[in-house]
């Protein structure tokens, strides 16, 4: 599960599929110099390519409902 930071961090991706996610995560991760926010990220990375679809849906109505 994700803790509350990956929760917010993922909030600034584009989260319409797990898929977009991914990618969209995949393309900024080059641009972020901070090492925390980086490792962060790397983290959060690592936990959506092992969920499945389903649960990416329910993370993402959990996103949006906070």
């Amino acid at each position: 599960m994700m803790n509350a930071e990956q929760r917010s961090l993922l909030k600034i991706f584009d989260i319409t599929t797990r898929e977009t996610a991914i990618t969209d995560i995949l393309a900024k991760m080059p641009y972020i110099k901070y090492p925390e926010l980086s490792y962060q990220t790397q983290k959060l990375l690592e936990k959506l390519l092992k969920m499945s679809d389903t649960e990416f849906n329910l993370l993402k109505k959990r996103i949006s409902r906070a």
